[in-house]
């Protein structure tokens, strides 16, 4: 009887298999390997032997790595930054750069102060310093009151008026007439529309203000409204009227009543002629009306506006 052939059995590979062990063995594959294992083994004990660069001296922020921009102004006190760094909020000295809080205590720090209108941005600069970019508040005027003279920016914000002691700043505009009480600390808002308008006029007055020899803004109230007259020097009385920014119907601007004054003086002068003072009323579209203030009953005279 012949003898059966022999059988063999044969092991073959699943091609599923085939193909996954061939994607392993891929050199790039094998490369991404080895770089996920030192990120997450190797670089992280690396690190740990690393120095803390915040405890060294150069990327630790002190007062002379801190750049204001722009520089404080001229009113603005010289010891701006010395009240600014010894306030409680500023980071202590040898505070890292790299600190979380740093940017947001270096910008409350200056927004504390009275000459600060807003802090615009903070920018942490390495190694160790901070650039701060400012808006300012301007003295535009003293609002005369009862006790002091209070300074005042164009929105009526008290201001510190102890910075502002000298010849220069005693010819900014007095605005006189105002009753309320001013409020009992710097940078707060004095809520009353005859300083807001007395203040406002003042600022557009500024480069008139020598010229037309002007002395004071005085707040009236006509019923609800706030009316603002000009003193001069020499006693004369400008009617202005309502204060900048009106939108009342028949109101002069603010260009149209300067130039009403110019050409005042331009015929006359000066606002306060020889014979004594006048009482000028620039508010009329065609003309200008002014008497002499010595005599109630004197007649009224005009001047026709040149247009």
């Amino acid at each position: 009887m012949a003898e059966s052939p022999e059988r063999h059995e044969v092991e073959t590979e699943s091609p599923g298999g085939g193909r996954i062990a061939a994607v392993l063995w891929r050199p790039g594959f094998l490369v991404l390997v080895v770089l996920v294992v030192v990120a997450t083994v190797v670089v992280p004990g690396i690190i740990t032997r690393l120095p803390e660069l915040g405890d060294r001296e150069e990327y630790q922020l002190s007062r002379e790595a801190v750049e204001v921009v722009p520089s404080p102004p001229e009113w603005v006190s010289e010891y701006f930054m010395n009240r600014v760094t010894s306030s409680a909020t500023w980071p202590v000295e040898g505070t890292s750069v790299f600190e979380p809080d740093l940017v947001s205590r270096v910008a409350e720090s200056f927004a504390q102060q009275p000459w600060v209108a807003r802090v615009v941005r903070v920018e942490r600069r390495i190694p160790a310093g901070v650039v701060v970019r400012l808006e300012y508040r301007q003295p535009v005027a003293w609002i005369e009151t009862t006790g002091e003279s209070v300074a005042v920016d164009l929105t009526g914000v008290r201001l510190p008026g102890e910075d502002l002691r000298g010849e220069e700043w005693g010819k900014l505009p007095l605005v006189q007439g105002v009753t309320s009480e001013p409020p009992a600390t710097d940078a707060v808002a004095w809520e009353d529309r005859g300083v807001v308008a007395g203040a406002r006029l003042a600022a557009a007055l500024e480069a008139h203000w020598e010229p037309f020899d002007l002395e004071s803004i005085v707040v009236k109230r006509d019923q609800d409204h706030v009316m603002l007259e000009l003193v001069t020097r020499g006693g004369s009385r400008v009617v202005w009227g309502r204060p900048p920014g009106t939108r009342h119907p028949g109101e002069l601007t603010v260009s149209q009543k300067i130039g009403r004054i110019m050409q005042f003086i331009s015929r006359f002068d000066s606002l306060d002629p020889p014979q004594g003072p006048l009482e000028i009323n620039i508010r009329h579209w065609r003309e200008i009306i002014y008497r002499p203030l010595k005599s109630e009953s004197a007649r009224s005279m005009t001047l026709r506006v040149v247009r």
